[in-house]
């Protein structure tokens, strides 16, 4: 059973968010931390979700060449020591789903690398695993710090102890399996009508552009049609969709957001051995690349979000040594290009992932 959250007592970590895809970013913060874990000067890696999907022309986006470089350091070096938490945009792929704001599109571009993957000859892994990957992340890392680490931010949805123990405990492969039985009670073909209708698009083109299927006969190609069973239905589904797609102080202001921020630590500390104190996320843009929201939420970007880009940010905590405020934080933050910019060299996103030492 997967572990929704992750218990960390002692150990210092690097905390970084939101690469989106940039293989630049990421293989700068990765050489860092191994440098520094070889030192004994850090003992982990924290990447707070959303390590894909970038905005920009597909020759640059290296997500799943960043992701399946994460996925074989974690296999080096441990579980304990390289920790990853579910974004946003990593969840629409567990479960077939589509992910846009506004005329852009995240989810297509990645789905067809992950078909690539599949083709490669001698691949180190297939889209299988790399869906099993992401199925077993965790939503949280909590401290005996008493620092909370999420990808989105408090949510309001999580306003009890009650609501907190539900999403602990949620695993992906029930609620897929509920929403598969239930469709297997309806007739497909006018599933499928009713899903061209809404659309005004043919059901066949959408699965082919957004699930990279290769026609009827694949085994994921109803796979769009589970939304009609997870979405409004399930509610353990909607607490983690709303969770992980929180509201936040730049859409409900920040007086509504700190109220939520202070239930929504209360109900985690409820049921955690360490009463959590303050919150570090990321999602959402940051200028000069941190953000205090009020004393108990720092917002970092380490690089898509941050405003301008060189000011992005990464913190150093430690684990274990209490932390009452986000300003107890604030020197922990360290440049993400505190050195000279290397040449750029992104990889194609059918090459091989590269080897840590």
């Amino acid at each position: 059973m997967a572990r929704r959250v992750l218990d960390l007592n002692s150990g210092m970590a690097m905390v970084v968010t939101d690469l989106h895809g940039s293989w630049d970013t990421y293989r700068r913060l990765r050489d860092k931390f191994i440098a520094e874990k070889t030192a004994g000067k850090l003992d982990r890696l924290i990447i707070c979700g959303d390590l894909i999907h970038s905005e920009g022309l597909e020759e640059y986006d290296a997500s799943l060449d960043v992701m399946l470089d994460l996925m074989t350091l974690q296999a080096d070096l441990g579980s304990e020591a390289v920790i990853m938490l579910l974004g946003n945009h990593e969840l629409p792929h567990i479960y077939g789903l589509t992910l846009a704001k506004g005329t852009v599109e995240y989810t297509p571009r990645f789905e067809a690398a992950l078909t690539r993957l599949d083709q490669r000859y001698k691949a180190p892994y297939k889209r299988k695993e790399v869906i099993g990957w992401l199925t077993e992340l965790p939503f949280y890392a909590r401290t005996k710090a008493g620092v909370l680490l999420t990808h989105a931010g408090a949510s309001p949805e999580v306003s009890s102890a009650r609501h907190a123990e539900r999403l602990f405990s949620l695993q992906h492969e029930d609620l897929i399996g509920l929403a598969d039985r239930e469709l297997k009670k309806f007739d497909i073909l006018s599933l499928q009508r009713g899903y061209s209708h809404f659309t005004g698009i043919s059901y066949e083109e959408q699965s082919k552009r957004y699930l990279a299927v290769h026609g009827p006969d694949d085994p994921r190609y109803n796979d769009l049609l589970r939304v009609l069973f997870l979405n409004g239905q399930n509610t353990d589904f909607d607490l983690m969709w709303n969770t992980l797609f929180s509201q936040n102080e730049l859409d409900v202001g920040e007086t509504a957001y700190l109220r939520t921020l202070k239930t929504f630590l209360e109900s985690i500390s409820a049921i955690s051995d360490h009463e959590q104190r303050v919150l570090i996320a990321g999602h959402i843009s940051s200028k000069d690349g941190y953000t205090e929201v009020g004393k108990q939420h720092l917002r970092i970007a380490s690089y898509t979000h941050a405003f301008p880009k060189r000011s992005a940010r990464y913190l150093i905590l430690d684990c274990e040594k209490p932390i009452k405020e986000v300003s107890e934080l604030v020197p922990g933050l360290r440049n993400v290009f505190d050195d000279p910019p290397q040449p750029l060299s992104v990889p194609a996103v059918t090459a091989p992932p590269t080897k840590s030492a």
